[in-house]
């Protein structure tokens, strides 16, 4: 049963250690395509109704009622190798759909209502999972999350803006994985609900016009987890270590603090530079346990996570009153332990670049962003797996590949 709960570990850390499908960990960070164009660079320059999920604090500047909708489509590439054997993962397609809506209240009170994935991850590995020492871990993840977050800022004087939200997350995961003991494959899945809240700020100084600074706090998120592990296609009944019946879970997602500093070069040209912090050395444990069996109630796991940076750049450039291009560059670094490696994040740190171009006409706003992720390689141990068997088992990560595409459509009403 311990293996079976450190199973349902795993599969519960992507929702902990993300950074988008291709960010460092799970974590989302396109939520509109002017976003991903500008690298995530647009905490202190021009608003849009996407804000709600960069800076809040900027829909005081949108008048009226303003309404986005997008999709971001993602394909990716990795190979991992386990034990000398290596695979790489099919090729797929992912779907990140996002909304936001913004209402001026008065000269000071704005309301807005985002729903957007902040997490996020999906992959299953080429081959027969019976022969590849990785599918001890997991052969096959999906996890999924969308957020809805009622925000209301506050235009506080002609300098200062700030912004307050809740945050409803909704999480649904899968994980396939192999038991060389019970000769066969089983599945864990499960969902939730999780609340969450934020904090954010625009300073805009009138002594320094061409000047603004943005900054957002994320807090911690506790998660209740329900779920299931089915065993039922398994060659050996295994009814003590792995067994068919009903899961529970508590994670933590850490708390995470973002800034951003813009300069307006010219009336036409714009830039930003920005950093996002999470704290992710403030997970210390995870506690999962079958509903129907209290003899192991917990397993405690230790992944010795490093708190991470994420750096990006931006600018804009307005060609004439409806055209404007846009280019952006992050450096994402990953909070993986090279002791505690595992088949679910197949990449290390991250550079990505991106392009995009805007188009408005009248009250209707179209954006296209395209980015292309390169990973870094990481070589190190299954932590897991090692205790196991009893002697280091390598795992590499190589390959690590990612495009997105994004496309947001705007209305001013």
């Amino acid at each position: 049963m311990q293996k079976t709960l450190k199973t349902l570990a795993v599969l519960v850390l992507p929702v902990l250690f993300c950074a988008d499908v291709q960010g460092a960990g799970f974590a989302l960070y396109e939520y509109s395509a002017r976003t991903t164009a500008m690298g995530g660079a647009t905490m202190a320059n021009k608003a849009e109704a996407a804000s709600l999920a960069v800076n809040p604090a900027l829909i005081t500047e949108l008048e009226g009622t303003q309404a986005q909708v997008g999709l971001t489509i993602v394909t990716a590439d990795a190979k991992t190798s386990v034990a000398g054997s290596a695979r790489t993962l099919k090729n797929d397609v992912w779907y990140l759909p996002n909304f936001f809506i913004t209402r001026k209240w008065s000269d000071q009170v704005s309301f807005g209502l985002g729903g957007y994935s902040r997490y996020g991850l999906g992959g299953q590995y080429n081959g027969p999972v019976q022969t590849w020492p990785g599918s001890n871990l997991a052969y096959k993840v999906s996890v999924e999350t969308f957020s809805f977050t009622p925000t209301i800022a506050v235009k506080a004087n002609d300098e200062l803006s700030v912004a307050m939200g809740l945050e409803a997350m909704i999480i649904g995961f899968s994980q396939n994985s192999f038991s060389t003991a019970a000769r066969g494959p089983y599945e864990v899945s499960g969902s939730g609900v999780s609340w969450g809240g934020n904090f954010s700020l625009i300073y805009k100084p009138l002594w320094a016009e061409k000047w603004a600074f943005g900054a957002m706090y994320r807090s911690k998120v506790k998660q209740n987890l329900n779920g299931r592990i089915n065993a039922g296609n398994m060659t050996i009944p295994d009814p003590i270590n792995i067994h068919s019946g009903d899961a529970e879970g508590a994670i933590a997602l850490p708390d995470s603090i973002s800034a951003g500093i813009s300069y307006q070069a010219t009336d036409k040209w714009v830039l930003e530079a920005g950093i996002v912090g999470t704290f992710w050395s403030s997970y210390d444990q995870i506690l999962i346990q079958y509903k129907d069996n209290s003899a192991n109630p917990f397993v405690y796991n230790n992944k010795n996570y490093k708190d991470v940076y994420r750096l990006n750049f931006g600018t804009e450039y307005q060609l004439n009153k409806n055209w404007a291009l846009r280019a952006g560059y992050v450096f994402d670094k990953s909070p993986i332990n090279s002791k505690e490696m595992d088949t679910l994040v197949p990449v290390d740190d991250r550079h990505i670049a991106s392009v995009g171009v805007g188009y408005a006409q009248d009250n209707w706003t179209l954006d296209f962003a395209y980015a292309h992720v390169f990973a870094k390689d990481l070589s190190g141990i299954s932590g897991q797996m090692s205790s196991v068997m009893g002697t280091p088992i390598a795992v590499k990560y190589t390959d690590g590949k990612s495009d997105m595409f994004s496309l947001t459509f705007g209305y001013k009403f």
